[in-house]
């Protein structure tokens, strides 16, 4: 599954768009990437992402990745 399904399913469930899905996600992101607690920088910088901030692709990439890494995929 890509993450435009997600955004797609995520859309269908809440009855909305896969852009608004996209753009609320991204505002979540700006808003914890902006939070100054030395916890939450630390999480971010785990993360490896091309530009200044993370898209929403990218932190569900890592996301996936570490929920894998928990189960022992």
């Amino acid at each position: 599954m890509n993450t435009n399904d997600i955004f797609e399913r995520v859309a269908k469930q809440y009855g909305t768009t896969s852009v608004e899905v996209y753009s609320e996600i991204q505002k979540a992101i700006d808003a914890g990437f902006s939070n100054p607690d030395p916890k939450v920088q630390d999480e971010w910088k785990k993360m490896n992402f091309k530009r200044e901030k993370p898209t929403p692709e990218e932190v569900i990439a890592y996301l996936v990745n570490r929920l894998q890494t928990k189960r022992g995929h």
